[in-house]
């Protein structure tokens, strides 16, 4: 007796890791673009905020009314962002239909490694940011009296 292994192609593996790998790079390209040159020098723009932090704390003082920001130009980098974690999320689901239809589980778990990974990696560099944002901030409060002298 012979015994017939029926090997299916892997499908739901493969579209899931081709779908990691695109949101993998759309995610790292919207990283990169976070360390695009300014169009101001960081000492200017620290500069700035203080300034900012100066006279609201003058108006608060006086008691008068913030003035009305200025709408923002419209950025579609979060619903890419969005879109990208989002087809993360589905090569995930790829992933695990491949490993439960009993496809080969080599694309498989490599499209739920890579799905996982895109989140993973959108989480740390934030974390790292927020934890630089935070130290940035702590050091300018620690030199506030020498910008109000």
């Amino acid at each position: 007796m012979e015994q017939t292994i029926e090997e299916r192609p892997a499908t739901f593996g493969l579209v899931g890791f081709l779908l990691g790998i695109a949101s993998l790079v759309v995610i790292l390209i919207q990283l990169s673009v976070f360390f695009e040159p300014q169009e101001k020098r960081s000492g200017s723009v620290i500069g700035e905020i203080a300034a900012d932090i100066k006279q609201s704390a003058a108006r608060a003082l006086a008691g008068e009314s913030a003035p009305e920001p200025t709408p923002p130009p419209r950025d579609y980098s979060r619903f890419i962002t969005i879109a990208a974690l989002c087809v993360a999320g589905l090569a995930v689901v790829l992933g695990a239909t491949g490993l439960y239809r009993n496809e080969p589980h080599r694309l498989s778990y490599m499209a739920v490694g890579v799905g996982v990974s895109a989140f993973v990696m959108q989480y740390v560099f934030w974390l790292a940011i927020l934890i630089c944002g935070v130290a940035l901030l702590i050091s300018i409060i620690e030199n506030l009296d020498s910008i109000f002298s």
